[in-house]
């Protein structure tokens, strides 16, 4: 047992501690600290955050972030945002009796390759009738889907993120029947986009470091 200690306690020592980074998109910010043997082990491996990891904005804790690795340079890992969505409780606490929960899913295309499936919700003051849930339903799809071929992947997972999208569904939708709230409530990455990770990481850190002015 004594032997099988120290095999264990060697083999973890032989591991190196690599710092992984958000996607530039969010600031390149260090968000984990992971220990492998070496690279090979970390590409493709998850690491989930809030936003409030990033911002320090508490009123951002219930939005859990994806990043997936892909891509290592010495002791460094950077990550591609794989996806988000709303802590749980988070929509427990904001779901009421009494109104109608409408929800959406689809499944659209950015403006530079990338394929997303997109969840949607909105909440209403009261219950609606089913012709007018089916009609903010609509309206869901059609921002999500033209906001997304307007936008590149990085612009796109920003304002549904950051509420811009969720607050254009809530004041096109609160023409059909009063709401309280709309959402976007989770987003998977289908398909990335057909970008080099290394170089746009090279290229931010490289703007990050030029003198200014």
């Amino acid at each position: 047992m004594s032997h099988r200690r120290v095999s264990a306690r060697d083999k973890w020592s032989r591991k190196k501690w690599f710092s992984v980074y958000a996607p530039p998109a969010f600031g390149l910010k260090e968000v984990a600290s992971i220990p492998a043997f070496d690279e090979r082990q970390l590409i493709n491996r998850t690491v989930e955050v809030t936003l409030y990891d990033l911002t320090g904005d508490l009123s951002q804790l219930h939005i859990k972030l994806k990043f997936q690795i892909k891509y290592v340079d010495g002791d460094k890992a950077f990550t591609q945002f794989k996806g988000f969505e709303l802590a749980r409780d988070y929509i427990r606490s904001i779901v009421r009796r009494g109104s109608t929960k409408i929800e959406g899913f689809f499944d659209v295309e950015t403006k530079d390759g990338a394929r997303l499936r997109v969840a949607t919700l909105a909440l209403t003051l009261k219950r609606c009738k089913t012709s007018q849930a089916k009609a903010i339903r609509k309206i869901m799809g059609e921002i999500v889907t033209t906001r997304a071929s307007q936008l590149n992947f990085d612009e796109f997972i920003q304002e549904a993120v950051l509420g811009k999208i969720a607050s254009e569904i809530f004041n096109k939708a609160k023409k059909i029947y009063p709401l309280r709230r709309a959402e976007v409530e989770k987003i998977k990455v289908l398909q990335p986009p057909p970008v080099d990770l290394a170089e746009i990481v090279k290229k931010t850190l490289a703007e990050a470091e030029a003198p200014s002015g």
